[in-house]
């Protein structure tokens, strides 16, 4: 059934789609294994939800405690669960003024845009949020994110991707995160579907620090970088594990995790090659990460 799925939606809800399934650390299922995507916001928890829990186990970076880069009251923590109040997505790469904006510019924008509602007030998904986040690392980490940060198979940008239908192929879709030279906290990473499933299989080893706390949420569905399974379409599927977290990408990307089961069920599409209207991946992730979590059964059984 699971595998049927994904046979029935290629060509139909994206031109191209891979996915794996990891169970207890071994693969179950690989579909299409060599196809390379934008990930999009995946990018939030591979790379940057990992950098400012690494920052904050060894002191550097205070989840709950301001910093200068911020508006006064907003955390580490507010914008790792969407809920400091930040703006949710502008066109930072138009800076009126700036003919060809550095990174340092859209950057030092996002953090200049003015907060819409009280930090810790309210849920709302933020991309400027995660650019916030991002300066406050590099700015405590002392380099780049992408000089801090790397894993095995991801990369920022890559010539052999599938093409999303807009700009160079193998550059990244986001605009502000293309003006960024296609390193950024919100988006920017590439990768396999294993290449996504083995990084996120860290987090139930417990090798990414302060895990036993990821799931912990603020003012709405998200926790520590990571979201919870919410709403009758969820990407996680109409049955998820109560202990589920994942992430999704405008590009067509999905990942969710139990550390209960085990398991990692990564979904990788070039979905925006067909349009922007989310509808069919939508029932599409919601219908295959469904089926993703019975592949644990087994394993349980046999435990």
């Amino acid at each position: 059934m699971i595998a049927r799925l994904l046979q029935s939606a290629e060509g139909k809800v994206a031109p191209s789609l891979s996915a794996c399934v990891m169970v207890g650390g071994e693969v179950r299922l690989l579909w299409n294994p060599a196809r390379v995507y934008d990930l999009a916001s995946l990018t939030k928890v591979l790379c940057t939800s990992e950098l400012a829990l690494r920052l904050a186990s060894d002191g550097r970076l205070a989840l709950d405690r301001g910093h200068p880069l911020w508006s006064p009251g907003v955390t580490a923590r507010q914008l790792l669960q969407h809920s400091a109040g930040c703006l949710w997505w502008k066109e930072l790469w138009k800076i009126p003024g700036v003919d060809v904006p550095t990174r340092g510019d859209i950057v030092n924008h996002a953090l200049r845009e003015p907060l819409v509602s009280a930090p810790g007030e309210r849920h709302a998904y933020s991309d400027l949020g995660f650019l916030a986040l991002g300066a406050a690392i590099e700015a405590v980490g002392g380099a780049p994110i992408d000089q801090l940060w790397s894993a095995p198979g991801l990369s920022w940008g890559h010539p052999g991707a599938e093409p999303t239908g807009e700009g160079p192929d193998g550059v990244v879709n986001d605009l502000n995160a293309r003006a960024m030279g296609g390193v950024a906290a919100h988006a920017g990473l590439f990768g396999t579907a294993e290449a996504v499933a083995r990084q996120v299989q860290r987090w139930i080893d417990g090798k990414v620090p302060l895990i036993d706390a990821i799931d912990a949420r603020g003012a709405g569905s998200h926790a520590l970088g990571w979201d919870t399974p919410s709403g009758e379409l969820s990407s996680a599927g109409a049955h998820p594990p109560s202990d589920a977290l994942g992430h999704t990408g405008f590009t067509g990307t999905s990942a969710w995790f139990s550390r209960s089961l085990g398991l990692v069920a990564v979904l990788l599409s070039n979905r925006v090659a067909y349009g922007r209207d989310p509808a069919k991946i939508r029932a599409l992730r919601h219908a295959w990460h469904g089926e993703a979590w019975s592949l644990a059964a087994p394993a349980r059984s046999a435990g």
